[in-house]
């Protein structure tokens, strides 16, 4: 059984996007750093380059952007690194993050996915994002998921 869970949101509408990613790095204590599918710089002085991200935005065609975080802060959990991730294919524009479970000590997986799903429920309320979810690796797998949107999922 893996110990990689994720938490997807799907279908982020353009304008959210900045938003989205800006509101999940706002609850890191930092970004450790930043890779991007093309040849798109997108950190200045330890931060993320908005500038940087509007081209990636605006780029004609796929591209993907990995941030790798330190620390994330959902609900009473803190996820010691979570890689964040930017996908955006034709016109449409996904954003997830996943975390190893094994590296938090003696946290209750039940309570740590009513965290993760209240922690989801906010973001995509204050982001616009109509569809999301969050389980297992592969969450996109609906047998592997806790959540889905403000339903509990088959792991719950």
């Amino acid at each position: 059984m893996t110990n990689l869970f994720e938490v997807v949101f799907e279908g982020v509408n353009k304008t959210y996007v900045v938003q989205i990613l800006t509101r999940l790095i706002s609850d890191a204590k930092r970004i450790i750093g930043v890779e991007c599918t093309e040849d798109i710089a997108l950190m200045g002085d330890g931060q993320l380059d908005i500038e940087g991200l509007e081209s990636v935005l605006n780029f004609n065609g796929n591209v993907s952007i990995l941030i790798k975080l330190q620390e994330m802060k959902v609900g009473n959990a803190i996820l010691p690194s979570v890689l964040l991730r930017l996908v955006k294919y034709d016109d449409q524009f996904d954003v997830d993050f996943n975390f190893d479970a094994y590296e938090l000590k003696n946290m209750d997986v039940a309570l740590l996915m009513r965290h993760l799903h209240s922690y989801a429920q906010e973001v995509a309320g204050e982001c616009n994002v109509g569809n999301f979810f969050g389980g297992m690796e592969p969450a996109s797998d609906k047998s592997t998921r806790y959540f889905t949107n403000q339903i509990t999922g088959p792991l719950s």
